[in-house]
Order: structure tokens, then C-alpha cells, then sequence
């Protein structure tokens, strides 16, 4: 089969996600817009705020997932495991993580340590119910991120955004139908965990439960799932990490649980226009690593324009935000409106530049570059701590905005200069073992 081909189908496959991530970009930013405002005006943005800590286990079931739903991308298309043996080593070690989380959590909870901060502790038994539905959510996304990667192999990751929207469509509505009659975060929550079990079983119906085999996890394919799932996970776990830890860690910093709904809020709004991006580019990593050496080159010429796309979009993202957000914001939110507006724009610098360059991010993963990679996000993390120590003197949500956007934006600057630098720029498939390297 000639270069060309494949290359067009991957220009298809590219076309189909781009339309099913702004299907799903859409559908978020509408169900943000009329749902949202509506769910804090009955709860108050003091019960959102308890509601939105639950959001700390979405962040920690991907550092759970330890890089292996992104080993399923990598090592199906080569065959040298069975899909059916992959897929049955993934599960049991998900399930394996999520149940030594779950003990460990409970235990130091139980032992009466203060996991969630001051706010959460005097709400009575509210930290029993994060930690209960926190946990069920985990174990649900940990399973839902092998469907996806099921579907990005078969090169259907337009299902994947199409269950994003339909997430935050249901997220929404749910708390929207329970704020009709209640005030309580217990209900919120509990709420939300129903939505995400409901997710995974959608995800499960699109991959076609038919279609699914499996096998008593073998001891190569164990060991071949924790090589690149360790490899990619050391790369990974500052990006994933970042934001959950300024969340967890303005737990303890914030006033009041009004304040953290604030933050949340702005949080939010960044990270749906980050994803917008990120996930136009979520197709490149299925595709480097099943391009064979003759398309290589072809690949690298669509990820070098797909990113010219991107960073224009991310530019014209950040800029529209500036000129026409803060009465938006103001709308919608007329509670701490000015600070939400503030945070938001301060985050949404580094998330979106950050997000202007996945083309180059997914590229690296698909060929292996791991190492290269860890060190671009480990730098990041770390000036993200560095900036939240050193502008302690200024309010939280100010310190911790900063300190978000300064790591995002540093990555960013990462690999724009990678990309630009010639030993980034091979054009070879890395060999069989390049993850380990």
C-alpha cells in the first residue's frame, strides 16, 4: 500500500474528530452557559463550591490510570500481544490501582486526618460522601478510559468526544433537576456519580460489547502494559497532576467554600477551551503510532499544519475571552463575577497555549519520545510550585491563577522550541522499545 493511502484516511479520520470536537466543545460550553448559572443561583456558589470539590477524584483517576489506557494505543497496533490478552492485563490492573486508592484513602480518613481541609470537615459526614462517590467515580473513569482507547485504536475517537459532551450535557442536567428541590451537596454528588457510571456504560455499548474478548491477564503482557504504561504515565504524571494538585491544595488556602467555587468556576471555563484544542489534536497519537516509515513523512507534514491551526485558534480563543468575557461572565455569574472573570483570563493564558501545541505532544507519544517529553512537563510542575511560593504575598485566587498559567505557559514554550530544533524533527518510527528508553 502506497504512502498516500493511509494518509488520507488519516486526513479523514482528522476531518471526523474536528467536527465531533466542536459537537462537543458546543455542546459544554451551551449546558456551562444554561445550566450552570442556573444550578448555582438555586444552591449558592458556597454548596457549588462543596459540590465542585468531588472534581479533585476526576483528576486523581487519571494518575490512577498510570499511563495504561495510552499503552493499549501504543501496543495493539504492533501485535505482539493479542487485543483480547491487552485488554484483559489493562482491567486488572486498573481495578488493582483503584482498590489500593480506595484502602489507602479510607484508612487515613478514618484514622481522622483532615483530606479535604477545614471548610469540608465541619460539614458534618460530607467528607465520608466525597470519598464514597470520589471512589466509584475513579474505578468508572479508570474502565471508561480503556473504552476510549479501545476506540482511538480503531481509529473512532470521534466517539470519544461525542462522550465528553454528552458527560458534561448530563453533569449539568442532573444538578440542574436536583437543585429543583435541594440544597444539599450530598445530593449534588451523589448525583454525579450516577452520571459518570452511566458514561461508562455508554462507552462500553460503542466500543460493542460484542466485539470485546477476554483472557486471564499473561505474565508478558503484564509486564509489556507496565513497561509503556510506566513510561507514559513518567511523562504524563506532571500534566495530569497539575491540576488536581492547585485544586487540592486551594482546598486549604481558600477563605470559604465560596471562594473555591469561584476558582472552579474560572478553572472550568480555561479548561473547556483547552480541551476544544487539545482534543483536535487527540488523533495523532493513534496515528504516529501506527504510521509505518513510508507515511511517517507524510504525517509530519499534516501535524506541522494542523498546528498553525491550533495556535491560531488558541491565540483567537484567549483574545475573544479578553474583549467580550467580562460581561458574559458577568451574566451569567453576577456572583464574585469580577474575580471568576480575572481567574479566568489569567488560567486560560497558559492552558490554551498549552493546548495551541498537542499536535507536538501527541506526536512525541506516538513515537515513543517519552523521555523527552517527562522532562518538558516535569519543568512545568515545577514552575507552577515555584510561582505559587514565590507570590505568596497576593490573594489565593490571584497566587494560584498565576502559578496554574506560569506552568502551562512554560510547557508551552517547551515545545515550541523542541518542535523547532532539529534532533526533535526526525522523521523515522522509533524502534520496538524506544517507550523504555
Amino acid at each position: 500500500m502506497s504512502a498516500v493511502a493511509p494518509t488520507r484516511r488519516f486526513d479523514r479520520y482528522l476531518k471526523t474528530v474536528a467536527a465531533s470536537s466542536l459537537v462537543n466543545s458546543g455542546t459544554s460550553a451551551l449546558a456551562a452557559a444554561c445550566l450552570l448559572p442556573f444550578v448555582i443561583k438555586k444552591i449558592g456558589l458556597e454548596t457549588y463550591g462543596l459540590w465542585a470539590v468531588l472534581t479533585i477524584f476526576i483528576g486523581i483517576s487519571s494518575a490512577l490510570d498510570f499511563g495504561i489506557w495510552k499503552s493499549l494505543v501504543y501496543l495493539i497496533p504492533r501485535q505482539r500481544h493479542s487485543r483480547a490478552q491487552l485488554l484483559s492485563t489493562a482491567i486488572a490492573l486498573c481495578l488493582l490501582a483503584g482498590m489500593l486508592f480506595t484502602a489507602a484513602f479510607g484508612a487515613l480518613l478514618a484514622a481522622g486526618l483532615p483530606l479535604f481541609g477545614a471548610v469540608i470537615e465541619r460539614q458534618g459526614n460530607l467528607p465520608w460522601w466525597l470519598y464514597i462517590n470520589g471512589c466509584i467515580i475513579v474505578f468508572a473513569s479508570l474502565i471508561t478510559n480503556l473504552a476510549r482507547a479501545l476506540l482511538e485504536v480503531d481509529y473512532r475517537g470521534y466517539w470519544v468526544n461525542l462522550g465528553y459532551a454528552l458527560l458534561t450535557l448530563l453533569m449539568y442536567g442532573v444538578a440542574a433537576g436536583i437543585a429543583q428541590f435541594t440544597r444539599d451537596p450530598r445530593a449534588l454528588i451523589a448525583g454525579s456519580t450516577g452520571v459518570y457510571v452511566v458514561i461508562l456504560f455508554i462507552h462500553i455499548a460503542a466500543v460493542r460489547p460484542s466485539s470485546i474478548r477476554l483472557e486471564m491477564p499473561g505474565r508478558e503482557a503484564v509486564m509489556s502494559i507496565v513497561r509503556y504504561g510506566g513510561s507514559f504515565f513518567i511523562a504524563d504524571a506532571p500534566s495530569i497532576l497539575l491540576g488536581p494538585l492547585i485544586l487540592y491544595l486551594f482546598v486549604f488556602i481558600a477563605h470559604d467554600s465560596g471562594e473555591y467555587g469561584a476558582f472552579d468556576i474560572a478553572l472550568r471555563v480555561a479548561t473547556l477551551a483547552a480541551t476544544t484544542l487539545s482534543m483536535l489534536s487527540a488523533p495523532f497519537f493513534a496515528i504516529f503510532a501506527s504510521a509505518d516509515k513510508q507515511a511517517h513523512h507524510q504525517v509530519r507534514r499534516m501535524m506541522s499544519e494542523h498546528l498553525r491551526i491550533t495556535v491560531l485558534l488558541g491565540a483567537g480563543m484567549w483574545l475573544g475571552f479578553w474583549l467580550v468575557g467580562k460581561p458574559v461572565v458577568s451574566f451569567f455569574f453576577p456572583e464574585r463575577s469580577t474575580d471568576i472573570y480575572r481567574t479566568s483570563l489569567i488560567i486560560l493564558f497558559g492552558t490554551v497555549a498549552a493546548a495551541a501545541f498537542e499536535p507536538v505532544t501527541r506526536m512525541l507519544m506516538g513515537i515513543g519520545r517519552l523521555r523527552r517529553l517527562a522532562s518538558i512537563r516535569f519543568l512545568m510542575i515545577f514552575a507552577s510550585l515555584i510561582s505559587l511560593a514565590a507570590l505568596a504575598a497576593l490573594h489565593p485566587l490571584d497566587r494560584f491563577a498565576f502559578a496554574c498559567s506560569t506552568g502551562f505557559s512554560v510547557a508551552a514554550l517547551c515545545l515550541f522550541l523542541s518542535n523547532r530544533s532539529e534532533s526533535w524533527g526526525h522523521a523515522e518510527m522509533p524502534p520496538p522499545n524506544a517507550a523504555s528508553r
